[in-house]
């Protein structure tokens, strides 16, 4: 499960600084403040994805509406969504890179409250997890989820699937890559104690 990430736009990432200029750039009057910070269901964010054959960033919106019209979908399971209708052609076609520096999940440790935490990619600041999107007819995406590794299952039995920098271009452009990628184990992460908007202690 994934239901919430972060964008941190206030700790001086060159990666986020350019994204958002490229979103400014190509969606003339867009608050940049909207679809930044804590990034909820239903909300708009950045991607990556192929746009006329060239990776791209797009503004879309975080779940996929449901059938019955009540709320929307905002993760797939990688185990079965080559195989679900709501998901197939998305992953053989529509795949997309969440770009985040850390998600969130709410758990309880033993002799503790529950909690929220914060997970990030220790050796850098951005955090990349494996999606898809569709057209509804807006842009929106869901982010591909697998069992949680080592480093979550004690909070959350699910984790997005992560990608690693260089993995990028590949993940967007080749199915079977992507396939394996949504097979094998997850990255190494790191925990904090997340207190309100994205402030850790």
């Amino acid at each position: 499960m994934c239901g919430r990430y972060l964008i941190a736009c206030d700790e001086g990432i060159a990666e986020i600084e350019k994204i958002l200029m490229d979103i400014s750039d190509n969606y003339s009057g867009t608050d940049i403040t909207a679809c930044t910070g804590e990034i909820f269901p239903s909300g708009n964010a950045p991607i990556l994805s192929l746009q006329n054959g060239r990776p791209s960033i797009s503004l879309m919106t975080w779940g996929f509406p449901k059938w019955d019209g009540k709320g929307v979908i905002i993760n797939a399971r990688s185990e079965t969504a080559a195989e679900k209708k709501m998901f197939r052609e998305s992953l053989l076609h529509r795949r997309c890179v969440i770009l985040s520096t850390g998600f969130y999940e709410w758990g309880k440790l033993s002799g503790r409250a529950k909690e929220k935490y914060r997970f990030n990619d220790p050796s850098g600041p951005m955090l990349y997890m494996a999606g898809t999107y569709n057209m509804f007819p807006d842009s929106r995406f869901v982010v591909l989820t697998c069992d949680a590794n080592e480093y979550v299952r004690d909070i959350h039995d699910r984790m997005p699937v992560m990608l690693y920098k260089d993995e990028l271009i590949r993940w967007l452009t080749d199915y079977e890559f992507a396939i394996g990628v949504m097979k094998r184990d997850n990255a190494v992460l790191e925990r904090t104690v997340a207190l309100g908007k994205g402030n850790e202690i």
